[in-house]
């Protein structure tokens, strides 16, 4: 599915999708974080532990027996656990962690650039619409006026009461206001023209391009996401027996 072509009317809507998904990267982020230090201080009271109850060199000799040289044991094994507890919590940091928080970044950059992109191409048809929506009327205006000083015009010049000179004054009047007219009307006809080339372009091209840019990030993320799963997984199971 193509956001651009299908989903060219649900901008504020992939606008809080992509931030929900950046956050979802995020919170994982801080999950593997905090499951990174709860290792770290899990081996390390592991080691603790196991260096508590180690025997001395002075009871060396009370260690001799099965039971005591199994529980010897068992706190070398303590200890060995604690080592790769180390192992996840030093993995997780630099393969998932580090990472995570590097794309979380790059993910908010991109998407901001995107919506200020969208926003500014939105602002730019807005305005667009609004100087198409103000030349009409100007040229309404103009329309209006013209008429009424033509229609003056030709009153005045049936009127035998009045002298040439009001006749010829209300003759400049109208063609001054027909002038007018014609130039508000060429201004209209102009930003008529910009305004639906611009909103062929915004529809068919300027957005689409946006929602694709947005899209490819959010794939990305869920690549990632994926990915980085993965490796906390694997991490895990490539340590412990």
């Amino acid at each position: 599915m193509s956001w651009g072509t299908e989903l060219w009317d649900q901008y504020d809507q992939l606008h809080v999708h992509t931030q929900k998904g950046i956050e979802f990267l995020e919170k994982y982020g801080h999950f593997v974080d905090a499951r990174t230090k709860i290792e770290q201080e899990y081996a390390s009271k592991l080691r603790r532990l196991a260096r508590n109850y180690l025997p001395k060199k002075k009871e060396e000799d009370d260690y001799q027996f099965t039971a005591t040289k199994a529980f010897k044991l068992m706190l070398n094994e303590i200890n060995d656990l604690a080592g790769q507890h180390e192992v996840i919590a030093e993995n997780l940091s630099t393969a998932v962690v580090s990472d995570l928080t590097t794309l979380v970044k790059s993910m908010k950059d991109d998407r901001r650039k995107f919506l200020q992109e969208g926003a500014r191409l939105q602002a730019q048809l807005t305005l667009s619409l609004t100087t198409l929506a103000k030349t009409k009327e100007k040229y309404e205006k103009a329309f209006g006026a013209s008429e009424r000083a033509q229609d003056a015009y030709n009153k005045a010049d049936a009127d035998l009461n009045l002298s040439r000179a009001d006749v010829e004054k209300q003759r400049m009047t109208s063609n001054i206001k027909r002038q007018q007219m014609d130039d508000s009307k060429n201004e209209y006809a102009n930003q008529l023209q910009k305004t639906n080339e611009l909103q062929k372009l915004y529809y068919t091209k300027l957005m689409p391009a946006v929602f694709q840019s947005l899209q490819d990030m959010d794939e990305k993320r869920v690549k990632c996401i994926q990915n980085f799963m993965r490796k906390s997984a694997q991490t895990e199971q490539d340590v412990l027996p």
